[in-house]
């Protein structure tokens, strides 16, 4: 009996080196075969051209990241040198028109002067014509001729002559006439307007 069960039976050592399929499996891994180098260099290969790839890939985003600040750089830069270069034809016009209407207030006081007087017509017709003409080209150049009747007096763009009492409490502070226009050159005053300005009694200037 007990040789019988000594031929039969297995030692349990080997059960442990078959697998599912009946065939003995390797229990070390030491075992293993070796890979194949034809994967080892591609796999080597493989590494090596994502690293390149996300060196490049770095790179680019870097010049992409330069060439944004350089082009945002070079408008900001152009748009302030445009800023200033209307500002300098800004100021220059105004000093063209500075000069050219104190031309025309000259030709204004001359063709006063005339009048009554015993000068020749065909000569202040001339004078008329070329102040016509000179005025002209002040409105071209963006001349306008304010006299703020009604405004509240502005330094900035009124200039007082003199100042008359008022009764009424809104016309304290206010333009009341207009002795000579003010002249403008888009939003710059390029003459302040002569005006009489409306002042209150003392009780209301100090409300």
């Amino acid at each position: 009996m007990s040789a019988s069960h000594s031929k039969h039976s297995r030692p349990a050592d080997d059960d442990a080196q078959l697998d599912p399929s009946g065939v003995p499996s390797d229990g070390d891994a030491s075992d293993q075969p070796p890979e194949d180098p034809y994967v080892v260099r591609l796999k080597r290969d493989i590494a090596e051209r994502d690293s390149r790839l996300a060196e490049a890939e770095e790179k680019v985003r870097h010049y992409a990241q330069s060439a944004d600040k350089m082009r945002t750089e070079y408008q900001a830069s152009r748009e302030r040198v445009q800023r200033e270069n209307e500002r300098n034809a800004a100021r220059e016009k105004l000093k063209l028109v500075g000069g050219l209407l104190e031309v025309l207030d000259s030709l204004d006081r001359s063709l006063d002067s005339a009048k009554g007087g015993e000068v020749n017509s065909s000569f202040v017709a001339g004078v008329q014509l070329i102040r016509s003409q000179l005025e002209g080209a002040l409105t071209g150049l963006g001349l306008v001729r304010f006299d703020g009747l009604g405004e509240s007096f502005d330094p900035n763009r009124h200039q007082a002559v003199t100042s008359v009492p008022v009764t009424d409490p809104a016309q304290a502070g206010r333009v009341l006439h207009c002795v000579a226009a003010g002249v403008l050159v888009g939003d710059e005053v390029v003459r302040a307007a002569s005006v009489v300005v409306g002042q209150g009694t003392a009780s209301e200037d100090v409300h």
